[in-house]
C-alpha cells in the first residue's frame, strides 16, 4: 500500500472493543493499520487502558481533557434545553460527555496522531461489518474531486432531524457573508443565495459511525477559519451540532461534490455487533442502572417507615 493510513474512534464500550477492532481491521483490508482510541477518564481506569494497549495490537489509547468554554454558561447546553422534545425524551445531563466528545470529534485537526498519515479511517466502537469489503483506498486517495468517503451504519434520519442543527445555517450564512464566499456544492450555493433553510436541510450528510477522510483537509487554513468560527459560536455545546454536519458543510462549502457514499447498510455494514457482544452490553447496562439505584436509595427511610407501619 503506497499511502499511509489510521483508524482511530471514541471508546466507550470497552468490553467489546477487541473484537470490533479484530472486525474491522480483518473486513475493511485494514490488517497492519495503526488504530487511535480516545476517551475520558471517567469511562474506564487507567488499569483498563493498558491492558487493552497489550491485548490489542497496535492500538494506542489517549483518555482527553474535558473543558467548556468560559463564555458557554451551564444553564445554556443543550441538555437543559428541555423545550425541545429531543432533549426531553433522549438527552438528559448524564449525556454531557456527549457534548465533550463531539467537540473533541468535530475537529480532526487537533486529534493527536491522525495527521501523520494520508488518510484517517474514523468509526464507531460497536460498528460491525457482516462481510468483507474490497475498499479501493488508493483509487479514493487519488480521487482529486473527493475527500470524504462515507458509509451509514443504519438508516439514516439525520437529515430529517432539525432538533439538532438549531442556528446552524445561521451560522454557516454568517461565515459565508463573512469570507464573502459562494459555495461550490450546488444544493449548498442555492440554499445559501436564497437563504433557504429548508433547501439546507436536503444535504445528504455522511456517517457518523464511519468515514475515511483526506487528512490534508485539516490542515487547509480555510479549514481553521471554519472551525474557529464554529467554536466561537458554541453550537457544540448549546445546540448539539455533529460533527458529520460540522466536517460535512465545510466539505460542501469548498468542494462541488466531496463525498462518496458506499450504502453499505445493512447488507455489508451495521451499527449492530454480534449478538454475544450485545448480550454483555446489555448486561453492563442493567448492572450500571441497578448500581445506581443502590445509591440513590435511602435505606434509613425505608427503615423508618417500617418501624413506624408496625407500631402503627
Amino acid at each position: 500500500m503506497g499511502i499511509s493510513i489510521c483508524g482511530y474512534c471514541m471508546l466507550h464500550r470497552y468490553k467489546t472493543f477487541k473484537k470490533v477492532i479484530n472486525n474491522i481491521r480483518s473486513n475493511a483490508k485494514l490488517e497492519n493499520v495503526p488504530f487511535y482510541s480516545f476517551s475520558f477518564k471517567d469511562s474506564y481506569n487507567e488499569r483498563t487502558r493498558r491492558f487493552l494497549e497489550q491485548d490489542i495490537e497496535n492500538l494506542k489509547i489517549n483518555f482527553i481533557k474535558k473543558t467548556i468554554p468560559d463564555f458557554i454558561k451551564e444553564k445554556d447546553l443543550f441538555y437543559n434545553k428541555t423545550h425541545i422534545e429531543y432533549v426531553r425524551k433522549s438527552f438528559p445531563k448524564e449525556r454531557l460527555n456527549y457534548l465533550h466528545m463531539v467537540d473533541f470529534v468535530s475537529d480532526p485537526s487537533t486529534i493527536p496522531f491522525i495527521n501523520n498519515y494520508d488518510l484517517a479511517v474514523q468509526f464507531d466502537d460497536d460498528s460491525w461489518f457482516k462481510s468483507k469489503y474490497n475498499f479501493e483506498y488508493e483509487s479514493f486517495n487519488s480521487n482529486i474531486n473527493k475527500i470524504i468517503l462515507t458509509s451509514h451504519t443504519y438508516i439514516d434520519d439525520t437529515a430529517k432531524r432539525t432538533e439538532t442543527k438549531i442556528n446552524f445555517f445561521q451560522t454557516l450564512l454568517k461565515y459565508c457573508k463573512i469570507h464573502d464566499i459562494t459555495p461550490k456544492h450546488k444544493l449548498l450555493a442555492e440554499a445559501v443565495e436564497k437563504e433557504d433553510e429548508n433547501l439546507f436541510h436536503k444535504l445528504s450528510w455522511t456517517s457518523c459511525n464511519f468515514n475515511v477522510y483526506k487528512t490534508f483537509m485539516f490542515q487547509n487554513q480555510s479549514w481553521k477559519d471554519w472551525i474557529a468560527f464554529i467554536k466561537s459560536n458554541g453550537g457544540i455545546f448549546t445546540h448539539r451540532w455533529g460533527d458529520q454536519e460540522i466536517i460535512g458543510a465545510y466539505a460542501y462549502i469548498y468542494y462541488e461534490d466531496p463525498v462518496i457514499d458506499l450504502n453499505l447498510f445493512p447488507h455489508i455494514y451495521t451499527d449492530k455487533i454480534d449478538s454475544e457482544n450485545i448480550i454483555i452490553f446489555r448486561k453492563n447496562l442493567i448492572i450500571r442502572i441497578l448500581n445506581k439505584l443502590k445509591r440513590n436509595f435511602n435505606f434509613r427511610k425505608l427503615l423508618k417507615i417500617i418501624v413506624l407501619s408496625r407500631k402503627s
